[in-house]
């Protein structure tokens, strides 16, 4: 009964029995009830049980919610997300990251870091130690600046980044985050580039690169500005800078608007 209530409706239960035994109390157990009253019982004793049960239940379903909330943004980002355990094995990855490294997060699951990521160094092309384990160990964020990430099917991608450990009310380390993004290449000025990397160099001297941390909304792609003002990203660049966007489609989106004849007349 109490599981079949528990499928269809969100509520405590609290168990009132006279059955003490330990095959009655492990059956109850999985039930996750908020309270097992043995009888008989005092009228007081019950109240307080059930003001718990409620207390409980109501503070369940905030944390609940919260997690809702964070686990929808973390899927919908497009920084990848990995999270691992103490011994450095992959507990979780976010669709970004899976598209980063060509791994699923069923494939990914309990493997050690290292055998689902490789790192080396964008400038010299030496391969990077782990930094997942620096970061445990060390218990603090370790950057991850101009790195290339090895995927599952070899391809080599630069990216930029940084590791946390994740630690437990006693100051234990319990875990991981690693959240990297993709990097162009010409930030990353990767070893031996040649004239045309010293040609984007001197342009990036002259113009400067802007620093810091946009808002970004995952969902509409609008940004604020510091009055709160929610601009179009193109709009929200194009007054800060001397660059302008040109209109126009790219292929995909051509052969979608105009499926028949390929493009407009």
């Amino acid at each position: 009964t109490v599981k079949q209530i528990r499928k269809q409706c969100d509520v405590p239960v609290i168990y009132l029995t006279a059955y003490a035994d330990d095959h009655t109390l492990e059956r109850a157990k999985i039930t996750s009830p908020a309270g097992y009253m043995l009888k008989p019982y005092q009228p007081n004793e019950l109240r307080t049980t059930i003001e718990l049960a409620l207390h409980r239940a109501h503070h369940d379903r905030h944390m609940n919610e919260s997690l809702r909330w964070l686990a929808t943004t973390v899927r919908c980002i497009g920084d990848g997300v990995m999270t691992t355990d103490r011994d450095a094995r992959v507990t979780y990855l976010n669709p970004a990251a899976e598209s980063f490294t060509g791994w699923t997060r069923g494939e990914a699951v309990g493997i050690s870091v290292t055998s689902v990521i490789g790192l080396e160094s964008g400038a010299t092309g030496d391969s990077v130690g782990n930094p997942v384990w620096k970061a445990m160990t060390d218990v603090r964020t370790i950057g991850l600046e101009d790195m290339v990430l090895l995927t599952k099917n070899g391809a080599r991608r630069l990216i930029g980044g940084s590791v946390a450990p994740v630690v437990d009310d006693f100051g234990s380390v319990i875990g991981s985050v690693l959240v990297f993004h993709a990097v162009a290449a010409a930030a990353a000025r990767p070893h031996g580039e040649g004239v045309l990397g010293e040609a984007m160099r001197d342009m990036e001297g002259n113009l400067g690169r802007p620093q810091g941390i946009i808002n970004l909304c995952a969902w509409c792609k609008r940004v604020p500005d510091a009055s709160g003002e929610w601009y179009d990203l193109d709009v929200f660049i194009a007054e800060r800078c001397s660059m302008q966007f040109n209109g126009g489609l790219c292929p995909a989106c051509m052969a979608r608007c105009f499926p028949q004849s390929g493009g407009p007349l």
